[in-house]
C-alpha cells in the first residue's frame, strides 16, 4: 500500500484517517486512565530531626536483636 500525502487524499480518506487516529488516541487515553488507577499514591510525610533520630535508633536496636536471634539459632 502506498502512502499518500494528506494533500493527495480525498475527503473520505482524510475522514477515515482522522477516525483511525481518534480511535488510537481514545485507546491510549483509556490505557493512561487504567495506569493512573493502578498507581499507588504516596502518603509519606517527611520526619523532623528528632523523629528521624528515634527511628534510626529503633532500627539499629531491631537489627541488633535480629543478629542475636540468628546467633542463637
Amino acid at each position: 500500500m502506498t502512502v499518500k500525502s494528506t494533500t493527495q487524499m480525498t475527503k473520505a480518506q482524510l475522514i477515515g484517517l482522522l477516525r483511525e487516529k481518534d480511535n488510537i488516541i481514545a485507546d491510549l487515553n483509556s490505557r493512561i486512565d487504567d495506569l493512573e488507577g493502578l498507581a499507588i499514591t504516596s502518603q509519606a510525610i517527611p520526619l523532623d530531626a528528632d523523629s528521624s533520630r528515634l527511628l534510626t535508633l529503633m532500627n539499629q536496636r531491631i537489627k541488633a536483636l535480629e543478629e542475636k536471634l540468628n546467633e542463637k539459632n
